[in-house]
């Protein structure tokens, strides 16, 4: 399923550069873990919209992104020192998001049970360049989702959505390979056959060949 990426966009707050932003990965795994001066901003800077964009994803409309993100970085900065492989940052982090965002999806399944429920207005003004045909596709489609178990929804997110390769979907998922390719085929079969009922969303789909990664 193919919408357009501006419909999906993160907005983020612009902030100063830090001085260790030149480190690779793994230098910045470890001037993290050692709190040294900057590797927050460093950190922030090479990953704040990666981890804005799989939040926005994935929790859909009415996710408060901004909140979730912020628990994400306090998350990785409190467990970096037990980061094993330093350069392993970005699989790392990306595990820590998505479970920041199942425990998301889990409260607000918890306040639709409870008749709390999201307002279900999209988190953002219309972005230029989008047609309100592709801002109701969105909308539509986070309505399918909703219909997933966490799992099914993340894997599907993480993977068509996010476009993250098969091997970073199952890592950051917490899967085998074998074990998220297969759960992936039968979401993604899924979801395809609910948007193909859809005249909004049936144009938007299209046959998904998963690589064999592994």
């Amino acid at each position: 399923m193919v919408l357009p990426s501006a419909a999906l966009a993160p907005r983020l707050t612009l902030v100063r550069p830090s001085p260790l932003t030149g480190l690779d990965d793994a230098g910045l795994a470890r001037a993290a873990a050692e709190g040294q001066p900057g590797a927050a901003g460093a950190v922030w800077d090479r990953y704040g919209a990666l981890v804005h964009g799989l939040l926005r994803r994935v929790l859909g409309p009415g996710g408060d992104v901004e909140d979730h993100a912020q628990e994400t970085f306090l998350q990785f900065f409190r467990e970096v020192k037990n980061l094993r492989d330093p350069a392993a940052l970005r699989p790392f982090l990306l595990g820590i998001a998505v479970r920041v965002a199942r425990s998301a999806l889990r409260r607000r399944r918890l306040r639709r049970w409870f008749s709390v429920t999201d307002s279900g207005a999209l988190p953002d003004e219309p972005a230029e360049g989008v047609d309100e045909g592709a801002r109701e596709a969105v909308a539509r489609l986070y309505a399918l989702l909703d219909r997933l178990d966490d799992r099914a929804r993340l894997l599907f997110v993480l993977r068509h959505i996010e476009g993250l390769e098969l091997a970073e979907t199952a890592q950051a998922s917490g899967m085998s390979l074998a074990t998220a390719k297969r759960h992936l085929a039968k979401v993604t079969a899924r979801v395809h056959a609910m948007a193909e009922r859809d005249p909004l969303l049936a144009a938007y789909v299209e046959p998904v060949e998963e690589a064999s990664d592994g």
